[in-house]
């Protein structure tokens, strides 16, 4: 009977750190309400342009082809990305068409 109770007891505490995870993560993922000003609506600027960049998908691929070009040169960095490009694009189509025959 201890074992019992100790379990429920241990489900309800992994319940509840779970709800106050999910109302942390809500809180973190709303966006921020709209602001009124003189010109209008506008939103918040909370964040600075750079880190709005850093979160923006595909920087990290930007930037690298940035690097790229710098290190390695254009010509080079131009025909790596092609290839990798080519080989991410068929191998993200090969997956799509097996998915959907399974």
């Amino acid at each position: 009977m201890n074992r019992v109770a100790t379990n429920s007891e241990a489900e309800t505490a992994i319940l509840l750190r779970m709800a106050e995870s999910r109302t942390a993560l809500l809180a973190a993922n709303s966006t921020p309400p709209l602001v009124a000003t003189e010109g209008g609506l506008t939103w918040p600027r909370t964040a600075s342009t750079i880190a709005s960049l850093a979160d923006a998908p595909r920087v990290t691929l930007l930037l690298a082809l940035c690097v790229g070009t710098i290190v390695l040169g254009p010509r080079r960095t131009v025909g790596i990305a092609g290839r990798s490009g080519i080989a991410a694009w068929l191998g993200g189509t090969v997956r799509k068409v097996i998915l959907r025959s399974v």
